[in-house]
C-alpha cells in the first residue's frame, strides 16, 4: 500500500481542524497520563486548506526520520511511536523516557537546523507542567520564514499572503529533496 498515492488532497474547514486539534489535546493528555513520559507531538505548518498530500506526507516522514534519529542520538528510550495520516494533516507522538526539558531544547534545534524543520511544529509536553514554551527553555520565539519577524505576529496580521507563503515553501521543499538523490 503506498500511503503518498492515498493522500485525501481535498479542502479541510475550520470545523475539521479544530475537531482535529481537540482531538489531538484529547490523545496528547492521554498519552501523558498513560505513560507518564516526556510526549512529543509533531505536526507540520502547512498553510492553506488542503494539508493532506503526497508532499505534507513526504515531508512528515523526513520530519519523523530526523526525530528517530534525534531520539537515537541522544539515548533516549523511546516508550512508545504513533503516526498518523489525516485529512487534516499528517501527525505524530512519541513518548521518551528523557527530561523535557532537554528534549524541548534539542527538538528546536532540530527545526532551526534541518533544511525542512521551519515546517514542522514540534510541541514538547512534560507530564507535570504540559506544554514547554521556547521561552521555559530559553529560547527565542520561531520566526516567519518569510521575513524573520516573530512568526505568531506574522501569522496574526496576516502579514504574507497565502501564495507567498506556498511559494516559499515549495521552493524549500523541492530544494531539500531534490539534493536528496
Amino acid at each position: 500500500m503506498n500511503a503518498m498515492a492515498n493522500a485525501a488532497c481535498l479542502p479541510v474547514s475550520l470545523a475539521q481542524l479544530l475537531a482535529s486539534r481537540d482531538a489531538r489535546a484529547e490523545q496528547q493528555q492521554r498519552w501523558l497520563t498513560q505513560w507518564g513520559q516526556t510526549l512529543i507531538s509533531t505536526t507540520l505548518v502547512w498553510p492553506g486548506e488542503v494539508k493532506d498530500t503526497p508532499v505534507s506526507r513526504a515531508v512528515m516522514e523526513v520530519a519523523n526520520e530526523a526525530l528517530s534519529g534525534l531520539i537515537l542520538a541522544n539515548g533516549w528510550e523511546i516508550v512508545r511511536h504513533d503516526a498518523r495520516l489525516l485529512i487534516t494533516g499528517p501527525e505524530s507522538f512519541w513518548s521518551v523516557n528523557a527530561p523535557a526539558s532537554e528534549v524541548k531544547k534539542a527538538t528546536i534545534l532540530l527545526e532551526e537546523s534541518h533544511p525542512l524543520g521551519r515546517l514542522w511544529d514540534i510541541d514538547v509536553f512534560c507530564p507535570e507542567n504540559g506544554l514547554l514554551s521556547r521561552k521555559s527553555v530559553g529560547e527565542n520565539k520561531r520566526r516567519c520564514f518569510i521575513c524573520d519577524e516573530p512568526a505568531h505576529v506574522c501569522s496574526r496580521m496576516r502579514r504574507h499572503s497565502l501564495h507567498s507563503l506556498q511559494t516559499v515553501m515549495e521552493a524549500r521543499i523541492n530544494d531539500y529533496f531534490c539534493h536528496q538523490k
